[in-house]
């Protein structure tokens, strides 16, 4: 699920939708809530909490991005 197979589109991998999450933090740091929110209006299909949590996971893990008391930045 977090690269693209033969079954999960290129679109639709965790890499992807995290370039995403990367792009709206770049404005600022953002609550779980919001960024789910904001992730949706950018995105071109609907995104479960499940999905971001997961794509969240994965950046927190490659140290991309960091909490701060439940806001969610880009780690610089």
């Amino acid at each position: 699920m977090i690269m693209p197979t033969k079954i999960i589109q290129p679109v639709d991998s965790l890499v992807s939708i995290s370039s995403y999450v990367i792009n709206i933090l770049k404005n600022g740091g953002l609550t779980l809530d919001e960024l789910l929110i904001e992730l949706n209006k950018k995105y071109y299909k609907n995104i479960s909490l499940d999905t971001l949590i997961l794509c969240i996971d994965f950046l927190f893990i490659i140290g991309k991005i960091r909490d701060d008391n439940e806001i969610i930045t880009i780690n610089i």
